[in-house]
This record gives structure tokens, C-alpha cells and sequence, in this order.
């Protein structure tokens, strides 16, 4: 499986900060792809509709994120309007999130 996280405006956006991650679940510890993998069928992402939420007033400060799933053959996309209400999803891209969190801090450390 693979995956991919792009973030898109926030009070804060900055766009060459916000480049799209992605994580192929090989390359992750054991645990942390298991975790995704349970995380996307609790969240039935593959028959999540393309946009999840509603945009607010003042939606240009509002954070989207757009998340791409690959597996088997297949590829479903699913923008995520914040707060992301629906408790499955929220639980997917906050465990998204601290992925992308420990891959920073692994690849800030020096090896050796």
C-alpha cells in the first residue's frame, strides 16, 4: 500500500514547505504499517466520497488535506476538509501525521 499526504492552506500555508509525502508501508517499521493498514479499512477509505467536510466561511484559512491511497490495483483520493469530523478518518490522518512525524525525526538523525 501505498500513501500519499499533501496539506493545502492554514493561517500558516506555506507552499514550498508543504510538499506531498508518501509512504509505502514497506518501507515503514512493522508496526506503524499494520497500524495504516488497520486505520484505512476502519475508515472504509475506499468508499469515502472525493471531499469529506464542508468548506467554512473564511475557507481560504481552512486546512485541506488531500489523501491518495494505492492498493491492489486500486487508487481512491479523498480530500479532508479540517475538522475532520468523522472519527475513522480523523484517526487516519492523525496517525498519518505522526508517520510523518517520526520519518522527519529518523531522517534528522545521523547515522553512523
Amino acid at each position: 500500500m501505498r500513501i500519499e499526504l499533501k496539506r493545502e492552506g492554514g493561517l500558516a500555508f506555506l507552499p514550498g514547505l508543504s510538499r506531498p509525502r508518501t509512504f509505502d508501508l514497506r518501507d515503514l517499521p512493522p508496526a506503524q504499517a499494520e497500524a495504516l493498514t488497520r486505520s484505512v479499512q476502519a475508515a472504509a477509505f475506499f468508499n469515502q466520497p472525493a471531499v469529506v467536510g464542508t468548506a467554512s466561511k473564511g475557507a481560504a484559512d481552512q486546512t485541506r488535506y488531500t489523501l491518495t491511497i494505492e492498493e491492489g490495483g486500486r487508487r481512491h483520493t479523498v480530500q479532508l476538509l479540517e475538522p475532520v469530523q468523522e472519527p475513522h478518518l480523523h484517526a487516519l490522518l492523525e496517525l498519518l501525521k505522526q508517520v510523518e512525524r517520526d520519518s522527519r525525526r529518523e531522517a534528522a538523525r545521523p547515522h553512523g
